[in-house]
């Protein structure tokens, strides 16, 4: 019997992948997807599509409730972090299967994120909280001078986030956000620009234990070149790396934001001048969007044991389906494989020995 599934946000590109993840394993899933933007919905291979209002719009949850009410449903996936943050605070009103972090987890900001590293002996890139124009200067000088990263506290894709060489560049780039109602001066903080690797340590945990995890390399950013602080969200180009210094402080990351992880988690890390690592983000609760896009190519392509296709066995696992797989392994995918992508190019999997195969 096919099993149910409820997924949120599915036709933003981490929800694609995921639907597509799960999607090779025929006849065992009927997937209800969501999303509120009713043309992103219909790029899912989706069961059945739903509108749904936004996160936060106080009709979500019970539309989600309703849709597992009408559909059965057996497990829900909130993609977006978002989204997966007011289903983890509403767990209690919730009527089917999750696996989620808590939701004090998920929550955090990259700031608070910072200091309990920075406590655990863990790397960071040297952040200050501004609270008003006067201290921006100040700031520039404390950090070493420009360039340095103009953030937001919060969210993904590089949110708010522009590469500033001076403070009056700093100063206007809040203020335009400011001025058109996007954000507050509290959203924003300064932090140290790191010049190295662009590296995302992708871990899937149960109940405390890490399960399995892969460790990839960003090399290239769609449309950089008219962003303006070059970082667009998701890569276009990333290669699988191996590095048992990466795994080490990944897992370790993570256990210091979480006594116990459960679900998944993502860490950033950027190199310095000397090849350090230093941890610049931590997202849990949900899948960095090519996460399922290497758990579709190690099903259909590498033909690897079905769990190494995380979406699958954080599915199997958050229905009951599997016990707990104990530990799969660090670097679960080959190393030096590519994955190429852009928007109508197709996607491909490459070697820098000049293989090359088309995936999508």
């Amino acid at each position: 019997m096919m099993k149910r599934i409820l997924v949120t946000g599915s036709g933003g590109i981490g929800g694609v992948n995921f639907v597509r993840a799960l999607k090779l394993f025929q006849d065992k899933f009927f997937i209800v997807g969501t999303d509120f933007n009713k043309y992103y919905l219909q790029f899912a291979d989706l069961d059945e599509r739903v509108i749904s209002p936004r996160h936060s719009d106080p009709n979500f949850i019970p539309l989600l409730n309703q849709l597992t009410e009408k559909h059965k449903i057996e497990f829900l996936h909130p993609q977006p972090s978002s989204e997966a943050l007011v289903v983890s605070q509403n767990l209690d009103k919730i009527s089917t299967k999750t696996l989620l972090p808590p939701p004090k987890v998920i929550s955090k900001d990259k700031l608070e994120t910072q200091k309990i590293l920075s406590k655990s002996g863990i790397l960071v890139a040297k952040t200050m909280v501004i609270d008003s124009y006067d201290v921006i200067a100040n700031a520039f000088e404390k950090l070493g001078g420009g360039p340095l990263w103009i953030r937001a506290k919060s969210g993904a894709g590089g949110n708010l986030s522009l590469l500033c060489n001076n403070s009056n560049e700093a100063e206007h780039w809040i203020k335009l956000w400011i001025l058109r109602g996007t954000a507050n001066f509290s959203d924003f903080m300064l932090q140290q620009y790191l010049p190295g690797r662009n590296i995302a340590w992708d871990s899937f945990w149960y109940k405390g234990k890490l399960i399995s995890s892969f460790t990839r390399e960003r090399l290239e950013y769609p449309f950089k070149h008219i962003s303006p602080s070059g970082i667009t969200g998701t890569p276009t180009v990333s290669k699988i790396i191996v590095d048992d210094s990466v795994n080490k402080i990944g897992e370790n990351a993570v256990k210091s934001i979480d006594e116990k992880p459960h679900g998944n988690y993502a860490v950033d890390l950027k190199g310095d001048n000397d090849g350090n690592w230093h941890v610049t983000e931590i997202d849990s609760g949900k899948f960095h969007t090519t996460t399922p896009l290497w758990g579709y190519i190690s099903t259909k392509f590498l033909k690897q044991d079905p769990l190494h296709n995380l979406p699958y066995l954080y599915t199997m696992l958050g229905l009951e389906e599997i016990s707990d797989p104990g530990f799969l392994g660090n670097d679960i995918y080959p190393e030096g494989l590519h994955i190429l992508r852009h928007i109508d190019c197709g996607t491909w999997i490459y070697r820098d020995d000049g293989f090359k195969e088309k995936v999508l």
